[in-house]
């Protein structure tokens, strides 16, 4: 797969290249320019083959929708990694906050019971520790 890449990101730099070299053509076209025009969009061709041709060595890539609207709107495909991983760590946060509320809920509670119901809560501890010690 490496390898693939390699060839991947080669083919479509030289496409890149070709094609900016026909805009500087067409850009500033003259008569005589008409022979290089028709090479280079030979050459484009070419090369649109090529990438077509490995597109089958990639069928198990998933390219996620957010990452090509990144590169759409003009962004830095980078920044989208950073901005998932801002949005997990913010995520991670708040599940973080909401498990450490239900434990000290959980404390609050078993500390009301006990007052409560205290002879109960002795044997739901008891069976407790049994569970803990079966699970082991």
């Amino acid at each position: 797969m490496s390898d693939s890449l390699t060839k991947l990101s080669t083919e479509l730099e030289s496409l890149i290249d070709k094609t900016w070299n026909l805009y500087v053509t067409v850009t500033d076209f003259q008569a005589q320019s008409q022979p290089r025009v028709d090479q280079v969009l030979n050459e484009i061709i070419g090369l649109l083959k090529d990438v077509d041709q490995m597109k089958d060595q990639f069928q198990d890539v998933h390219i996620p929708g957010q990452l090509l609207n990144y590169v759409d709107d003009l962004k830095n495909p980078q920044m989208f990694t950073r901005d998932c991983l801002q949005r997990t760590l913010e995520r991670n946060e708040e599940i973080n906050g909401k498990n450490e509320t239900l434990a000290k809920f959980a404390d609050t509670l078993a500390v009301e019971l006990s007052s409560q119901f205290p002879t109960q809560m002795a044997q739901y501890r008891l069976w407790k520790t049994k569970q803990s010690s079966i699970d082991q």
